[in-house]
């Protein structure tokens, strides 16, 4: 008698047991080595960028304004994008050159900035300039290799987004787990924007999945955020879903109906919310405001009228960067170069709004696709307010937005086929 053609026998008695097996196998199947490798390694790369913060030693707490935080963090950091890069560099390269050359003008025109702003790093001592021109090499380099992500099949794009939210979400889980519940708003010694980036991340990630399981992931990433009152991760999870269930689903009165409601009560249970999100903490400085860090916004200006031109990436220290995105990237890449990113930044996520809409009538998967990336897009660019910066290579916030503002055009098609 033949076997059914699948990875576990179908006439186990432990039902649990073949359910497990059988998700773990249809990861893997019909799907081809070179593939594999590339989505394992993004895998593990997530995973490295959350998990090392997880440790009863080191105190995160005191440096908010920074996620090189040394040690088994900074060696996850390496590790990851190491691996993520040779993978990728042996399994698709040529992937990663063809899309170059599908980027649009703002993709292309950001890089083009990044590329020409390592003469901005040649000031102060000779390592210093190593260190920032190997940084920005390496912006662009991890840039390229995230765009490959996209041209792999929708199926495998499909799975490969829906673990890493799985694994953004684990981290929150086994953070709670091993540190306790949050003691003064952090997770044992990690600060809260530092523990909800992962989340928002693992959030934005889960609506390219149509299934249970997305909804499960969303629901635990946002409670678990407002578990350390981190306020630009619970607008900007509320952002990416309502983003993404206008363009993807049509408008209904019920929907206008509730928006009013939600409004309204909103209105009402204002000063229990403004306590809840710690709007007026004390221990964010009397001037904090909504963002909390006032004092490093005007640090920031400051050193931007000292060098309009820039000073380069990586090279801002983290009083000087004002613990704002914009701010960071005004600082880095000067008021010329920084403005015009943050204008084709822009760009990016309008035509991807044009993608969305775009998509509306044509195949499920590519519309849910397009309608996750924009709403991911619109979060992140928010959250970027409250981050310490717009671009880094080491934490789930940057390499996310790399990912969704790298897409390159490709010819939509469905299933297992490869995008062309």
């Amino acid at each position: 008698m033949n076997l059914p053609a699948s990875f576990v026998d179908r006439s186990t008695t432990n039902p649990g047991k073949h359910r497990l097996t059988a998700g773990a196998a249809a990861i893997f199947r019909a799907r081809s080595p070179s593939t594999i490798a590339v989505i394992g390694s993004f895998w593990a790369w997530c995973g490295l960028l959350s998990f090392p913060m997880i440790d009863l030693n080191p105190d995160f707490a005191d440096v908010p304004t920074s996620f090189a935080l040394g040690g088994t963090v900074l060696i996850g950091q390496i590790t990851g994008i190491a691996l993520f890069i040779t993978t990728v560099s042996f399994m698709h390269a040529s992937r990663a050159f063809a899309s170059l050359g599908r980027l649009s003008l703002a993709q292309v025109a950001i890089i083009g900035i990044i590329y020409l702003s390592v003469v901005l790093q040649l000031h102060d001592d000779e390592a210093a300039t190593f260190v920032g021109v190997f940084y920005t090499i390496l912006l662009m380099l991890t840039a390229l290799m995230l765009s490959v992500v996209w041209t792999l099949p929708p199926d495998d794009i499909e799975t490969c987004m829906k673990v890493a939210s799985i694994i953004f979400c684990l981290f929150g889980i086994s953070a709670l787990a091993v540190l306790g519940l949050p003691q003064g708003r952090n997770v044992g010694g990690i600060q809260p924007n530092l523990f909800s980036a992962p989340l928002l991340a693992g959030f934005i990630l889960s609506q390219f999945h149509a299934g249970k399981t997305g909804i499960v992931v969303r629901i635990l990433c946002f409670s678990m955020a407002a578990l350390v009152s981190s306020r630009y991760a619970l607008i900007g999870c509320i952002s990416a879903l309502v983003v993404h269930d206008l363009t993807f689903n049509s408008l209904r009165p019920w929907k206008v109906a509730a928006a009013i409601v939600a409004l309204l009560l909103c209105i009402f249970l204002w000063p229990q919310i403004a306590t809840f999100l710690a709007l007026d903490d004390s221990s964010r400085d009397l001037s904090s405001g909504f963002t909390g860090r006032d004092e490093y916004w005007y640090a920031a200006l400051a050193t931007i009228m000292d060098h309009p031109l820039g000073i380069g990436f990586k090279r801002a220290s983290a009083f000087e960067a004002g613990h704002n995105g914009y701010l960071k990237t005004l600082v880095e890449f000067g008021i010329v170069g920084g403005g015009l990113i943050i204008l084709f930044v822009g760009c990016v996520i309008a035509a991807a709004r044009a993608e969305a809409v775009r998509s509306t009538g044509k195949d499920r998967q590519q519309r849910r696709f397009a309608c996750a990336r924009l709403g991911g897009l619109v979060a992140l660019a928010f959250g970027a307010f409250f981050q310490p910066q717009l671009f880094s290579l080491g934490d789930a916030f940057g390499v996310s937005l790399l990912l969704l503002l790298f897409k390159p055009e490709m010819k939509p098609v469905s299933g297992r086929a490869a995008i062309t």
